[in-house]
């Protein structure tokens, strides 16, 4: 593990990164993951259509915590990652995205003054949290970015009426019978944490106390489900299959190798051997973590993120040179992949080759410009600017850099540096103009 002390820390493990961000005393983390987001964004497609939302319209974030949780700000969704491991059948998370996306549809979102109505994407969390901006991965495979501390909810950000999650739950099972999906999983989830409730106020998941819980509203919910035309659908198997190897990979990482190699016998199935790779690249066996992996390849030779997590474990391993291949085979079976080009690129730079500067670079641009808000891919990218001496574009990735890990006066200096050197309404200037321009912003929000 590697650790940088400040407002942001980074601790790199196979093919997830770890980012805490220090906001008012408090750590929250975001977690980003190219086949989680994936696997998410495709099972909420067909509800978010149904709401009528189109496609992009709601961006979609994981937090590291063992809690069952999800929650919206304006058009942003947040899971728990405790909250995707617990939900074992697919329609109980299919539950939970239409009932948050029946916040959304309704305007339930939270309002918390100027910072949370004009934040927007990966900024809106952390400009809510009070710090400039969340470092948005690590700019490898299947990047991810955890902290832990308080949940969002338990500071009192977001608070439903009873009306509004009746309206959310009548919302949700339109939404859910329009994709042809079973609402009895909503119901499942809710009677599971009516439960915990019920044990013990203690053991109760902040999912409680953002979305209130109360007989009535589950008995409504109950007598819509048990009427429902959608009620006895099973969904796709691709749906079943994606949903279930990405609990296997957040068990993985989330949980201890030893319980991980201890709980999940090597029996041959695909699931078992993600969970198994991840576990002997952390725990750390190298060569089992290869062999596993490999294992995983022959089942599925063109599968973009297990030849990504092969590249992952030779970088980490530090073998860079030998990742660079798997990687390259990722970018080309998955090219939209921001965080697998990002891993390309950061492996190109480790072999410290000059003739693998220009495919780096090209690899980060493409990078940034499918995903702005991947702080460490602009700061590799100023890196391969540099070394290919085009000094204007490394101080303007640099800039962004800074200014999405929060140091407004570096990114400061580095866009000021842009502007005098770029010709007065270029490109490169009118972006240093909008990197200053938004400083200033932060620092009004901040008052």
């Amino acid at each position: 593990m590697r650790i940088r002390s400040g407002i942001t820390a980074f601790v790199l493990c196979c093919s997830l990164a770890m980012t805490s961000a220090q906001a008012q005393g408090q750590r929250i983390q975001t977690v980003r993951d190219a086949e989680i987001e994936r696997t998410l964004k495709r099972m909420s497609a067909p509800i978010f259509t149904a709401a009528g939302l189109s496609d992009g319209a709601v961006k979609l974030f994981l937090i590291q915590d063992k809690t069952l949780n999800a929650f919206v700000i304006g058009r942003n969704m947040a899971f728990h990652t405790g909250l995707l491991i617990a939900l074992e059948d697919p329609e109980e998370l299919l539950g939970v995205i239409a009932h948050e996306t029946g916040h959304i549809a309704g305007g339930h979102g939270v309002r918390t003054g100027a910072a949370a109505e004009t934040a927007s994407g990966a900024a809106v969390l952390s400009t809510i949290l009070g710090v400039a901006a969340i470092a948005a991965g690590a700019g490898q495979a299947g990047a991810a970015i955890f902290a832990g501390g308080q949940t969002i909810a338990q500071r009192g950000f977001l608070k439903y009426t009873r009306g509004q999650e009746s309206s959310a739950d009548q919302a949700a099972v339109t939404y859910l019978e329009a994709a042809r999906v079973d609402p009895t999983g909503m119901l499942e989830t809710l009677e599971r944490l009516k439960a915990r409730e019920l044990v013990t106020l203690s053991g109760r998941d902040p999912y409680v106390f953002s979305h209130p819980l109360s007989q009535e509203r589950i008995n409504s919910l109950s007598n819509r489900v048990s009427n429902s035309p959608a009620r006895g659908r099973s969904v796709d198997a691709s749906t079943a299959y994606w949903h279930q190897r990405m609990r296997a990979k957040l068990k993985g990482f989330l949980q201890t190798p030893s319980r991980i190699l201890r709980n999940i016998p090597d029996d041959g199935s695909e699931n078992a051997l993600l969970a198994r790779a991840v576990a002997y690249h952390r725990a750390p066996d190298p060569q089992a973590a290869l062999r596993t992996v490999d294992r995983l390849i022959a089942l599925r030779p063109n599968d973009a993120y297990y030849l990504e997590l092969k590249g992952q474990i030779l970088f980490e391993g530090g073998f860079a040179r030998e990742a660079i291949g798997p990687l390259r085979r990722a970018v080309a079976l998955a090219p939209g992949e921001a965080l697998i080009l990002s891993a390309l690129g950061k492996a190109l730079l480790a072999t410290n080759e000059p003739s693998a500067n220009i495919e780096a670079r090209n690899a980060l641009n493409e990078a940034t410009r499918r995903d702005r808000f991947d702080s460490t891919a602009w700061r590799l990218l100023a890196q391969a600017e540099g070394r290919l001496g085009n000094q204007q574009a490394a101080s303007l990735a640099a800039a962004e850099h800074q200014i999405m890990t929060g140091r407004g006066k570096v990114a400061a200096r580095h866009a000021k540096k842009v502007q005098s050197t770029a010709p007065t309404g270029s490109p490169a200037w009118i972006r240093a103009s909008d990197i200053l321009a938004e400083i200033e912003r932060r620092k009004e929000i901040s008052r």
